[in-house]
């Protein structure tokens, strides 16, 4: 079997809702940037951006499992797991700093910037240089995970566990007994809190999805009413947290975070089947979201910091061509970002493993 046919193929349904997403939580950040500028209220009403990030996470789990599922049990195919991991996410990341950088190393100590730089999914409490890139960290701990659970053995153990303890977690909560953390006391506070965080439970959802495209796919007949039905039960959940603008509540996490996964799974079912069929161009879309999702901070920081060296500028603008600004020049960074470095990269990663 060549590579190209050993690699799933590109879901255009999913790599829409990607950029989508990522396009969401660019539009809010920036829109909440104006009014901490001090250029008058924010030019848009609250956005889903924390719903987008869960379905960042769900479809991170769905996409690992489509792609590494094959690798279990071949510790061989570890470090080739590890390389396209590593220039998926910490290029780009890398990259993304260099405006803040430019401007606030001298401040950064050295402990700062390690743990900056190496994405430490470890740290407690942590003001980040990138502030979307907390949900990087959760990222990498998950791909940590994953990764050790393709060992043979014991490795098959891994994952189980880390899920019941989440469950635990999450029931441990409900209960009010403490906090989750208390479960894993006799570790470092930067681990326990990320090992036992309950965002989490969205990377199992979407490797559960994974795990029923590839075992048991949903028979045709049934995708597009369930479809339907898993939408409609998403949309009633997002309801309760002001449409997705808060993050859910810690008793309806799991019900969210299946709604996301049954979504993903019956679009993808849907292509796979040839039920859903979508101009393959669209799927370009796909390769600008993490670029948007990571360089649209670097946007608001350049105006932000004009503002805070030059105070009298902010005389000059109102919020609306600032904000259009903004959003075009993190448009523009992104697809440079995507086509001129990303995508090359992506590939020269593949050739070299």
């Amino acid at each position: 079997m060549s590579q190209a046919a050993a690699r799933p193929a590109r879901l255009i349904s999913l790599e829409i809702a990607r950029f989508l997403a990522a396009l969401v939580v660019a539009l809010e950040h920036l829109s909440t940037a104006i009014p901490n500028m001090r250029l008058g209220p924010a030019p848009l009403p609250p956005l889903p951006a924390p719903a987008a990030v869960l379905f960042f996470f769900t479809l991170s789990g769905f996409v690992i499992h489509n792609a590494h599922a094959r690798d279990a049990g071949r510790p061989g195919r570890i470090p080739v797991y590890a390389w396209r991991r590593f220039c998926r996410i910490f290029p780009l990341y890398w990259l993304s700093l260099l405006p803040m950088l430019a401007v606030l190393w001298p401040g950064c100590t050295a402990g700062y910037l390690v743990k900056t730089l190496t994405l430490s999914p470890f740290t407690g409490n942590f003001a980040e240089l990138n502030p979307p890139a907390w949900t990087l960290r959760y990222e990498l701990l998950f791909y940590i995970m994953f990764g050790l659970s393709l060992l043979p053995h014991a490795g098959r153990l891994l994952l189980p566990a880390w899920g019941l303890l989440l469950a635990a977690a999450w029931y441990h909560g409900l209960r009010g007994t403490g906090a989750p953390t208390t479960l894993l006391a006799f570790l470092p506070e930067g681990v326990s809190t990320h090992l036992l965080a309950l965002n989490n439970i969205f990377f199992f959802a979407g490797l559960g999805a994974g795990w029923m495209l590839r075992r048991v796919p949903p028979p045709r007949p049934l995708l597009w009413p369930l479809l339907a039905a898993s939408a409609l039960a998403l949309v009633l959940l997002l309801r309760l947290d002001a449409w997705g603008t808060l993050y859910p509540a810690d008793p309806r996490l799991p019900f969210t975070a299946a709604a996301f996964a049954a979504v993903i799974l019956l679009l993808a079912a849907l292509e796979q089947c040839g039920a859903l069929r979508l101009n393959p161009k669209w799927a370009m879309l796909g390769a600008l979201s993490y670029p948007l999702y990571l360089l649209h901070a670097g946007a608001g920081f350049i105006f932000s910091a004009d503002f805070f060296f030059h105070p009298a500028d902010r005389t000059l603008f109102t919020p609306w061509p600032i904000f259009a600004l903004m959003l075009g020049i993190a448009l523009l960074a992104s697809g440079l970002a995507a086509f001129l470095f990303d995508a090359p990269l992506q590939r020269l990663a593949r050739r070299i493993a």
